[in-house]
């Protein structure tokens, strides 16, 4: 085909989620003979605003340079960036993906914009989970991002005073609110333990192990070792949803072609030692439709002689 796609990555190569979406990106041209370059803004480990700035005019740069035929942009900071300051409603077509704001608010979809929108697919397990909860009290904890914030904020519109929202900036403050919300609430959202400085995973994993009093749960693949309940959006459904458009538009469509989309599919990940440490006894028929881990927690001792 000879064709360039460029895709702008919010984010940068460590990221699990950036990681995936690659994967989906690259499965989705195999064989399409299409040039894919890859631009990462960085803006996971850099959060400054001045810097995001200073990230999306660099991406411009990259793209002036490389002058794709598509560009492909993951995540809500290359929207806010690169995409609405400087592509949109030009002849530069553009696909999105991983956006977990409202489209709309970036003025999508319009002539060279379209998309898929990153939504949770918990909702419709809720009352699956709810079975093991004392109440209907509902917890959010999470990094104290932009990203983050923007999601409470649609959540608390969602479930008003039933829920309490938990933001924190370190490993320090992410335990007292998780020791808080163990009290406060029946049922908690962990969604995301990127932005919280000093985070580690094995001693996370132990306090968790420790601490775990009430259901928990979360939507990312990369936090199941830290929750009870993982049931996960792929991103690889993001990348290969994203290059597939932009192949598409490659052989001739237009972005106002396709409609913007939500994300649709899942993976249901059980973790047995967060479940034991909250005393949740989990039916066959769960654990049947589920990927299972922490089996070490049940691992009988050996006898001391």
């Amino acid at each position: 085909m000879g064709k360039k796609i460029l895709w702008v990555d919010s984010y940068d190569a460590d990221y699990a989620w950036s990681q995936g979406l690659e994967r989906g990106l690259r499965q989705a041209l195999v064989g399409s003979g299409a040039d894919l370059r890859i631009w990462r803004m960085d803006t996971r480990r850099n959060g400054d605003e001045v810097y995001a700035r200073k990230a999306g005019q660099q991406a411009l740069a990259a793209l002036q340079r490389y002058t794709p035929d598509v560009v492909i942009a993951s995540d809500d900071n290359a929207q806010k960036y690169l995409v609405v300051p400087y592509l949109r409603g030009t002849a530069v077509p553009v696909v999105f993906c991983g956006v977990n704001r409202n489209p709309a608010a970036y003025g999508y979809p319009c002539r060279n914009v379209t998309g898929m929108r990153e939504v949770d697919v918990f909702d419709n397990q809720m009352e699956r989970i709810f079975r093991f909860a004392a109440g209907k009290r509902i917890g959010l904890i999470a990094g104290d991002t932009e990203v983050e914030r923007a999601v409470a904020a649609s959540c608390k519109k969602k479930y008003g005073d039933r829920l309490k929202i938990y933001l924190v900036r370190t490993f320090a403050e992410f335990q007292q609110a998780f020791l808080r919300a163990q009290q406060e609430t029946d049922i908690l959202d962990f969604r995301n333990h990127v932005g919280i400085e000093n985070w580690n995973d094995s001693a996370a994993e132990r306090f968790l192990a420790d601490h775990t009093r009430i259901p928990t749960f979360s939507e990312h693949p990369w936090m199941k070792k830290s929750v009870v309940f993982c049931l996960a959006k792929q991103p690889e459904e993001h990348g290969h949803y994203a290059a597939s458009t932009a192949l598409r538009i490659l052989a001739g469509g237009r972005p106002g072609d396709f409609p913007v989309k939500d994300n649709e599919q899942a993976r249901l990940t059980v973790n047995l030692k967060m479940a034991k440490a909250a005393g949740i006894v989990l039916p066959v028929s769960l654990l049947q439709t589920a990927d299972i881990i922490g089996r070490e927690a049940y691992r009988k001792e050996p006898v001391s002689r």
